[in-house]
């Protein structure tokens, strides 16, 4: 199989996520998912970063972003003492959501660019591969789309790469652990209070998901956060105990 693959390959080169021209012979022979020269024009993830939601600060002394500072005083002045201020563990990102990227999300959620997922997966299991086996991953989980909204569109972006990064470190991969009950209104538009409301009882876990106590939850771009924490909190009514988060492109930080 992976001599078909390659020979496939040869004959319908991939396309490179970033710029969408297709990737070179050299590229592809070298096991090469994106040209050098794309590569370089990412902006990857680094430190200083929220210590919970991995988005990048641009100040050193900061331990958290704007966003989960806000929950967690929230946690501490208006909150039982039980109460997490997260339903999510920490969360991971690959890529700030600027630049030449923000059309490679929009190719890869709206045009059909599956193979990018090739991609992402590769990044996030090499950079974040031994913290997802330190920290006991068992299956990995995308955020659900609506149904009807996926099979208007054909696929759900977060269920491909998810489906990639579960292959990739051999975790069990769970399209299916949660339901997304409503169609709610796009968050892009949405300011953040409008965003948490939106999702309040969107999503369902299924039953079966308490037979893992670790879940990697995984999506396409995280910004507030506030869908994320919809479905971790699904999760942890189902029973699951903890819970981390992966995704390919996150906001800046304050």
């Amino acid at each position: 199989m992976p001599a078909v693959k390659g020979f496939l390959e040869l004959l319908f080169p991939p396309r490179c996520p970033l710029c969408d021209r297709l990737l070179d012979i050299s590229d592809i022979r070298e096991k090469r998912s994106i040209h050098t020269a794309c590569l370089a024009r990412l902006y990857p993830v680094g430190q200083p970063s929220c210590f919970h939601c991995g988005k990048p600060l641009d100040n050193e002394a900061e331990e958290y972003c704007a966003d989960c500072a806000a929950r967690i005083s929230k946690r501490r002045n208006f909150l039982p003492g039980n109460m997490p201020f997260s339903y999510i563990t920490q969360g991971k990102a690959l890529f700030v959501y600027q630049g030449d990227i923000r059309q490679t999300m929009y190719r890869f959620k709206y045009s059909n660019r599956r193979e990018y997922a090739r991609f992402f997966a590769e990044e996030a299991c090499e950079k974040y591969g031994g913290w997802m086996l330190k920290n006991g991953i068992e299956a990995v989980v995308p955020v659900p789309m609506y149904k009807k909204k996926e099979k208007q569109r054909g696929y759900n972006q977060a269920k491909i790469f998810a489906k990639e990064v579960g292959k990739r470190m051999g975790f069990a991969f769970e399209p299916d652990a949660v339901r997304r009950l409503i169609e709610t209104s796009p968050q892009k538009k949405l300011n953040a209070k409008e965003r948490k409301n939106n999702i309040k009882n969107a999503f369902h876990a299924q039953d079966f998901v308490v037979k893992y106590s670790c879940i990697l939850l995984v999506d396409d771009i995280y910004t507030t956060g506030a869908t994320a924490e919809a479905v971790a909190g699904a999760l942890c009514q189902a029973g699951i105990s903890r819970i981390y988060f992966l995704s390919v492109c996150t906001g800046r930080g304050v």
